[in-house]
């Protein structure tokens, strides 16, 4: 979302200087890496396990705001950035900053730093603290929030929830995060900055990767521009001619099988794994294509009608005629991607926003839910037979 984010506004001429730690493959015009921080973090792709993604989710803010959101406050002390911040560009000044808003709101301070505007973006529904410092209308009384996994509101005892767990979680954020005002101060050298809360309350806009057509139609204020799907960009993606040939002749139809960029399926137990394998091979000569960091930890026994590859573009193999279901964790690019091109999932939701996704998508029958849990070949021989063959899970995206 955000490099498709900030390729957009190069493309309509604005200087993009990038701080990150995925610097562009090839260059464009206007956008220039002015620091990679490549290397300065542990990598995440693929590291996940399922287990520690459940251990993740039981204590999903304390994790958010300390391992994935202080910890990254004191990269402000890294050498490349306490250059920039001691001797930042000045001419021209810069107009506004953009910052992803996930668990570090220590980075407002660069508004302050550079005298300028600043903007949050985040890749998924926003979370309550968002709608907070922004003053959006957020009605527990009829909106699902972030942090309820159930997509509809209709009891008293369902707004009751709603309501607890989305101010549960937000004070744990704002407990967690506390920390972050005096580590702001430190490294930018401004010790008389506002703290994090203030700073929050002065964001100018906040740009919001949902859509009203996937967890409904709410009030939100014009502070907040939702851009659901941005990402998905009608360019033809590379595929290696392996690839190619293997989508190509998949003319019964092909399953796709991804569990995103941080889960790791090969770590998945040997149980699991092999009952996969029994039920791919039940609907040969359907093809099956499986996203796999390292095919050599699968166990032996991959059915024929299947085939692993280290990486795949995701875009060009969900658009590709013969894709017919997509086997996913439910994260919320994906499943955006697999909305547009019409393709039916069988969700296997695992920790923080997937399982509301998931939920949100089952209610509009675009996909069937599997517990991560309760796997057993009767389960995902069920799920493949209702979105191979029930036509309700094509009418709505058709």
């Amino acid at each position: 979302m955000f490099e498709a984010l900030c390729k957009g506004l190069a493309n309509k001429g604005h200087q993009i200087d990038m701080i990150s730690h995925f610097p562009l493959k090839k260059s464009i015009p206007n956008y220039t890496d002015i620091i990679d921080l490549s290397g300065t973090r542990k990598p995440i792709v693929s590291s996940f396990t399922i287990d520690f993604a459940k251990i993740l989710d039981r204590s999903l803010v304390y994790y958010m705001a300390t391992d994935f959101g202080t910890s990254l406050c004191y990269l402000m002390g890294n050498e490349k950035m306490q250059k920039f911040i001691k001797n930042p560009p000045n001419d021209p000044p810069y107009d506004l900053i953009i910052t992803e808003y996930f668990a570090s709101p220590c980075y407002l301070g660069f508004g302050h730093l550079l005298n300028a505007p600043v903007a949050i973006a985040t890749s998924f529904l926003e979370m309550p603290y968002i709608d907070n410092f922004m003053g959006n209308p957020l009605n527990y009384g009829f909106f699902s929030g972030h942090y309820n996994d159930y997509p509809v509101v209709d009891t008293f005892l369902d707004r009751l929830w709603n309501f607890i767990v989305n101010y549960k979680e937000e004070q744990k954020f704002y407990y967690y995060t506390s920390d972050q005002t005096d580590i702001m101060r430190k490294y930018l050298g401004l010790p008389n900055l506002p703290d994090i809360r203030e700073l929050e309350r002065n964001v100018s806009l906040a740009i919001v990767n949902s859509h009203h057509s996937y967890h409904g139609i709410r009030a939100v204020t014009p502070a907040i521009v939702e851009v659901g799907g941005i990402h998905i960009v009608e360019s033809d993606q590379k595929v290696n001619p392996e690839l190619k040939k293997w989508l190509d002749s998949a003319n019964h139809g092909l399953v796709y099988f991804s569990m995103g960029s941080i889960l790791a399926i090969e770590e998945m137990s040997k149980e699991i794994i092999l009952t996969f394998y029994q039920s791919f091979a039940k609907i040969s000569p359907i093809k099956v294509l499986i996203r796999c960091a390292n095919s050599t930890k699968l166990p032996p026994g991959l059915p024929s009608n299947a085939m692993t590859f280290p990486w795949i573009p995701q875009i060009a193999v969900l658009r590709h005629k013969n894709t017919r279901v997509f086997i996913t964790h439910g994260g919320f690019g994906g499943t955006q991607e697999a909305i547009y091109y019409g393709i039916p999932m069988i969700g296997i939701p695992v920790f923080s926003d997937q399982k509301k996704n998931i939920y949100a998508l089952v209610q509009k029958n675009m996909a069937v839910a599997v517990d991560i849990d309760n796997i057993n070949e009767d389960v995902i021989n069920t799920a493949l037979d209702a979105v191979l063959h029930d036509p309700k899970y094509r009418i709505t995206t058709e």
